[in-house]
């Protein structure tokens, strides 16, 4: 018995839009040859860093305490700080994904992400 080889080398070919341009192949730069930068300022990038090592000192502070008696303070400080945190590693992960796709080195499109670039940018920022 003989098994049927598969043709595993069956890549898709990228199909070219309107401008008859690979979609696959197009970048930042193609795009919007305006916009070939995005970098935060490292004065911001470190205070978002403290802000998250603080933010997630306040979960385990939360956590401990409220292990120890569930009170609605201890409550308050455990959810603050999860919140604080998740938003702050959006953020971060925001800004990689922006810093990533202007390099023209990104590897998947998120939906979100795009849309919220898109508001951004309609702020003028």
């Amino acid at each position: 018995m003989a098994k049927a080889k598969k043709n595993r080398n069956t890549a898709r070919k990228p199909e070219p839009n309107k401008e008859g341009k690979d979609l696959e192949k197009m970048t930042v730069q193609s795009l919007s040859p305006e916009l070939k930068r995005f970098k935060v300022k490292l004065s911001i990038r470190i205070a978002v860093i403290i802000l998250s090592v603080l933010a997630l000192s306040w979960f385990f502070e939360g956590w401990r305490e409220i292990n120890k008696s569930i009170t609605p303070v201890h409550v308050a400080v455990f959810i603050s700080g999860t919140a604080v945190t998740a938003a702050l590693l959006y953020l971060q992960g925001f800004w990689i994904y922006l810093e990533e796709k202007y390099k023209g080195t990104l590897r998947r499109k998120l939906e979100h992400f795009e849309k919220l670039e898109q508001r951004w940018l309609r702020k003028g920022n």
